[in-house]
């Protein structure tokens, strides 16, 4: 009995883990350069109004990319017409140039992946379709070092 409640127990904690996610996409870039021009855009259907999300930003780059941090113009618009822009600043590597996030390669020297808080404790006010729209706002055309970009959409661990 006690052995059944254990593995209950423990099928209850990895289901609730990986049901959290609503909604995850990454979009390559190309040759590893991010152009200014290039706008990448992720749609997700949202039917839960009740329940906080939190949304993300997700990053790759190479231990190669030459700045810590990552400026973002995120657009966030919603079935219902309304239009959201934020400036987002990723901070990808601490002040002693450390990386972020976790890493493949000798010494994260061929891909990190950074998963950023964008939006914490998020509630859509209505259903229906959204779109996130990242522009890199860096004060350069070409962004070298970055591979890929998403989004991810979770159920908030705090209601």
């Amino acid at each position: 009995m006690r052995i059944l409640r254990s593995w209950i127990v423990l099928l209850v904690l990895v289901t609730g883990c990986t049901d959290r996610v609503v909604y995850q996409s990454d979009i390559p870039i190309p040759a590893g350069s991010w152009n200014r021009d290039l706008r990448p855009e992720f749609s997700f259907e949202v039917m839960d109004t009740v329940n906080r999300h939190d949304l993300y930003i997700d990053i790759r780059h190479t231990g190669d990319y030459p700045f810590q941090d990552l400026f973002l113009f995120v657009d966030l618009s919603g079935p219902d017409g309304r239009h959201l822009r934020d400036t987002v600043e990723c901070l990808l590597a601490d002040p002693g140039g450390r990386w972020y996030g976790k890493g493949q390669g000798f010494i994260f020297a061929d891909r990190i992946q950074a998963h950023v808080l964008y939006k914490m404790r998020n509630r859509f006010p209505a259903s229906g379709r959204y779109t996130v729209q990242l522009e890199q706002a860096m004060r350069t055309e070409e962004l070298k070092g970055v591979l890929d970009v998403g989004i991810s959409v979770e159920r908030s661990q705090q209601q």
